[in-house]
């Protein structure tokens, strides 16, 4: 057992509550290998558990407090090419009244041919919202509270080099919707939310994912793509019938003395009857920064990101960052002239130099000025 204490200022380790465009409050801090390429001249044979109290801080939930951990370990200490598994979990506490418990896993199974995949949540979860669409007006906002509880095991089978297809199951129930009668979600007759009646979506999902990059937390050369495909209908038990579909392009270039050019695209396009939780989103602390995450919401999101990192001095490296995004209902209301556009810089300090995790703090400006401070990069 390892144990692993990282003090930041006056707070405890930070981490990350990260909102999910879709259907998480959060995600704990993970050593995430489930991309990472393998040195095989550094072979870890022995079981460690990372203990993280934290401290974090973000526009959507103010100060964040609680623990994460992760227990890391092999499924077979024989193979040396095997990447080591991950199970992280843990509990956070906002000053907005946000409650966050989760687990989640990473399993890689002998040879890798396969790679279960996991992430479990409960969330009570104080949000605001502006109404649905593209142009909603500031002064629209309301407060509304929501409980969730959130599942969706994965399986991944590797094809090739690089290339996995997968299948999983998708479920989220949603209850104790509390809101201001008069507001947006009456006017504009919400799905999901608009009665305040308890639902779930259940449904099943597909994966394609092509990965060529160096490292999962801080590549400079290769790409990743991945695609997924989620089915949520009647018939598997769901209350709303729509389907999803997710594309993620990400592209390094490695520009000589540890400086790297990162570059995302990213689309979710959703169809049918769909409900608020399962809306894409525009904004939060990984795409679009700058703007609150859920400040708009639609049926469909594309968005960009260009980020230049570069080396400062010793663990201390710093970044710059713009992105455009926008939200629609349909193909044909997206437009070049309604895109949102996002700018900022950050500082990263390594603070587990083996893992080459960075702590990420960030200053950006969308339609107002947030900052954030996150373990792991924004992609």
């Amino acid at each position: 057992m390892k144990l692993i204490l990282i003090f930041l200022i006056s707070a405890f380790a930070s981490a990350c509550l990260a909102q999910n465009k879709n259907r998480e409050i959060g995600n704990f801090p993970e050593i995430d290998s489930t991309e990472v390429k393998i040195d095989t001249s550094v072979v870890v044979y022995k079981n460690k558990l990372l203990v993280f109290p934290l401290t974090a801080l973000s526009t959507e939930t103010s100060w964040v407090f609680g623990f994460a951990n992760a227990f890391i370990f092999k499924t077979s200490k024989k193979d040396k090419n095997l990447r080591t598994s991950t199970m992280p979990s843990g509990f956070l506490y906002t000053l907005n009244k946000q409650i966050l418990i989760g687990l989640g896993a990473n399993i890689f199974l002998p040879k890798e041919k396969y790679i279960i995949r996991f992430e479990n949540s409960f969330s009570k979860f104080p949000d605001k919202f502006w109404g649905i669409g593209n142009e909603t007006p500031e002064s629209g906002k309301e407060s509304y509270t929501f409980t969730q509880f959130y599942i969706n095991p994965q399986l991944h089978r590797k094809i090739k080099k690089n290339f996995f297809i997968g299948a999983g199951w998708d479920f989220q129930s949603v209850y104790d919707i509390s809101y201001d009668a008069g507001g947006n979600f009456a006017y504009q007759k919400v799905v999901g939310i608009y009665n305040r009646t308890n639902y779930h979506v259940s449904g099943y999902s597909l994966f394609l994912m092509n990965d060529s990059r160096n490292h999962a937390y801080i590549p400079d050369k290769g790409y990743l793509l991945r695609v997924k495909f989620s089915n949520f209908n009647k018939g598997v038990g769901s209350n709303y019938d729509f389907k999803v579909v997710e594309a993620d392009y990400r592209k390094f270039f490695n520009l000589g003395h540890n400086q790297t050019l990162a570059f995302q695209g990213l689309g979710t396009f959703t169809f049918g009857d769909v409900p608020y939780r399962s809306l894409a989103v525009l904004g939060g602390n990984t795409i679009m920064r700058g703007y609150y995450s859920g400040r708009f919401r639609d049926k469909k999101f594309i968005g960009s990101q260009l980020e230049y990192r570069f080396p400062i001095y010793w663990r201390i490296a710093g970044v710059g960052f713009t992105g455009i995004g926008q939200v629609a209902d349909e193909f044909s209301d997206f437009g070049v002239d309604r895109f949102k556009v996002a700018v900022g810089a950050g500082l990263r300090v390594a603070v587990l130099t083996k893992e080459k995790l960075n702590l990420r703090l960030d200053v950006a400006h969308g339609n107002q000025i947030n900052y954030y401070i996150v373990l792991a990069e924004s992609f």
